[in-house]
């Protein structure tokens, strides 16, 4: 059972986060050891942050937008970009730091101690903001700050706000952003593997970016799952983590010449659909670069 804990500004953020730790307090007391997740303030004093992460498994602020310009456009009261959240968000990632090494030391760590790490959230789509924004700010979250998650919201205007004539952001947008944080916090894609992705305008096209990037990178492929090292493993569409280690353990024991090899190695479903990216003999040609 888990609890997600946040709430607009009222009256000033440390307020406000008095209020929301005020809660988590009373739950901790009562006994609840249940996860919780907590959605802090942005400007929030650093002495409200290190109780929150100590009482809270996860905590974050929103980053809202992907640049300054954005951020201004979107929510020009919520305070300062660089001060307000950013500064925010890297004082909670110290203060997660520091609380797992008190956990250790302490031996408290049942509940609490930010031991599910720091996340944040951007409005996608509301003012004119492109995917590769946001795919530099996602890389940024991931590579320097170390967060756990960056979570994108579809913007969806709302009568009688300053937003609401612009249109809603589409679905598949929403989607495909997270396609591609995922391949830049689990499988290694870098910016310049979206380089050659995105459109002259900066958007991701509306189809897997994994697919994407191999139809682009035509010189990558087919793959020699005999040679290649992991990383370009888990480049190959439909092939995750745990495949790409099972491919390696099965080439440990013998090479994969053969579809029957790769089925062997991680299932008959699965290998037809890896099949046309990797160099095997005897395969049937496919058009899957056109």
């Amino acid at each position: 059972m888990g609890l997600f804990l946040t709430s607009s500004v009222y009256r000033d953020p440390d307020y406000t986060t008095e209020r929301q730790l005020d809660t988590l307090h009373r739950l901790r007391k009562l006994g609840f050891t249940g996860y919780i997740h907590l959605r802090i303030m942005p400007g929030v004093s650093r002495y409200y942050i290190r109780e929150a992460v100590e009482l809270a498994d996860r905590v974050g602020v929103n980053l809202e937008a992907p640049t300054l310009e954005a951020f201004e456009d979107l929510c020009p009261s919520k305070g300062d970009y660089k001060g307000d959240v950013i500064k925010r968000l890297e004082w909670i990632v110290d203060e997660v730091q520091r609380a797992r090494k008190k956990a250790r030391n302490t031996c408290r760590a049942e509940f609490g101690f930010g031991k599910s790490g720091v996340d944040t959230q951007m409005i996608v789509g509301a003012v004119g903001e492109t995917d590769w924004q946001h795919l530099k700010a996602t890389m940024w979250l991931y590579q320097r700050l170390e967060l756990r998650r960056a979570f994108y919201s579809g913007f969806d205007p709302i009568e009688r706000t300053p937003l609401e004539d612009r249109p809603p952001c589409p679905s598949h947008r929403e989607y495909r952003l997270y396609q591609s944080s995922f391949l830049i916090r689990d499988y290694g894609f870098s910016l310049r593997d979206f380089d050659g992705i995105v459109d002259d305008e900066g958007f991701l096209p509306n189809v897997d970016p994994k697919r994407a990037y191999a139809i682009k990178r035509k010189d990558l492929f087919p793959i020699d799952l005999n040679e290649a090292a992991y990383c370009d493993i888990v480049k190959i569409p439909r092939v995750g983590p745990v495949t790409a280690k099972k491919i390696i353990a099965a080439r440990e024991k013998a090479r994969i010449r053969y579809l029957a090899n790769l089925e062997r190695a991680i299932g008959r479903r699965l290998a037809r659909a890896v099949a046309p990216y990797v160099d095997l003999k005897g395969k049937r040609l496919t058009q899957w670069l056109s």
